[in-house]
């Protein structure tokens, strides 16, 4: 199905992990099986992360794959990491999507994004890239933190590395975290079928972004500050920087069905390939968002496609771009109202240590659509 947690305050389509704060917590996956994780010390099938955390299987469900729940005990407190990523990846795409239709709804149940992570959209295409990204991303700083028993700082940079610098310090460690999301959240999707294809080069593209956008950060050292020689280091992007990179790629995705050689000669593995629907354009690259089919209409309620609609939505009456009354609310039109708002304002310090206010009223014009 995909790469979400149960996330506090979520339960979750889920493959990952739970964290024990929570009493009892249910998930389905694509292939209609139920997982499941509980906070109880009576099973003999216990999962110990580093930091003492017990989070114990319900032995009347199965929460994950058996190469998964290796892969958990191999690296005690890989746990919090991933949930954190995660969480973190809910938040990113909330933000990137707050003025658009879509504007990446989660909600209370077994299904944490709705019905369009089952569809082949742009959309889905941009869920499983950030969720991905977000576990990468969480991992691979957590290593270089001590987080993570099985991993650390990424050592291999080390000596010359220019005229007036080397490399040395704490690289972030991306192979790890690229290496650990490959298989953990890879093994989830099972088939063969255009969705898998998606599915899988999604999860990479996220991945590759993380890794693509790492920069050299660099410490100066020298007799009175002075910047002598510079000891520099790879250091993971923002996850803000990771979701921009993969929204403008949203924008651009490629729609993508089954490669096809025409040959009766080719292969099984030949034809699972990714081609652009028009023969014009040229194939996905790896950092390429794909999808398959066209997004529903986001504009109004429906229970079958699961869209709740732009009615109600908050709205720019001047903006022309995505936010604005006139695209948001899909040509229906809005309505204005007043609203009174009360702030702290005037706010001065006072030696030492009181911050006194004043309180500011004002009025405020929303917008929504109707």
């Amino acid at each position: 199905m995909g790469l979400w947690a149960l996330l506090p305050g979520w339960v979750s389509a889920a493959l990952l992990l739970a964290l024990a704060a929570l009493p009892a917590a249910l998930a389905a996956n694509s292939s209609g099986r139920w997982w499941g994780i509980v906070n109880v010390a009576s099973s003999t099938n216990l999962l110990t992360d580093s930091k003492s955390l017990q989070l114990v299987l319900e032995p009347s469900l199965q929460l994950l794959s058996r190469k998964q729940r290796r892969l958990i005990r191999q690296n005690p407190g890989i746990l919090h990491s991933v949930s954190g990523g995660l969480q973190s990846a809910v938040r990113e795409c909330k933000w990137q999507f707050r003025n658009r239709r879509w504007n990446c709804p989660t909600a209370p149940g077994p299904h944490l994004f709705g019905k369009i992570v089952n569809r082949g959209c742009r959309e889905t295409a941009f869920i499983f890239a950030i969720t991905s990204a977000g576990v990468t991303h969480s991992v691979a700083r957590s290593c270089s933190e001590g987080s993570i028993e099985s991993c650390t700082c990424d050592y291999r940079r080390r000596g010359p590395g220019g005229p007036d610098w080397h490399w040395g310090g704490c690289s972030d460690n991306i192979d790890f975290g690229r290496l650990f999301g490959r298989e953990f959240v890879d093994s989830g999707e099972k088939g063969r079928d255009l969705r898998f294809l998606m599915n899988l080069h999604n999860n990479e593209a996220g991945r590759t972004t993380v890794f693509s956008e790492m920069r050299q950060e660099c410490k100066c050292h020298g007799m009175s500050g002075s910047c002598t020689v510079r000891t520099c280091w790879m250091r993971l992007p923002t996850l803000r920087a990771v979701g921009d990179v993969l929204r403008d790629r949203f924008d651009g995705a490629s729609r993508v069905l089954y490669g096809n050689r025409g040959s009766n000669r080719a292969s099984r593995a030949e034809l699972l390939r990714l081609e652009p629907e028009d023969p014009a354009h040229k194939p996905p690259s790896p950092h390429d968002l794909v999808y398959f089919e066209k997004s529903p209409n986001f504009c109004t309620y429906s229970g079958r496609l699961g869209t709740a609609g732009t009615a109600g939505r908050a709205c720019n009456s001047s903006s022309p771009a995505l936010d604005g009354c006139e695209l948001l609310c899909c040509g229906r039109g809005h309505r204005t109202r007043t609203q009174r708002v009360t702030e702290r304002c005037n706010c001065t310090f006072h030696w030492c240590c009181h911050v006194s206010c004043r309180n500011c009223t004002h009025t405020r014009v929303l917008h929504e659509c109707l």
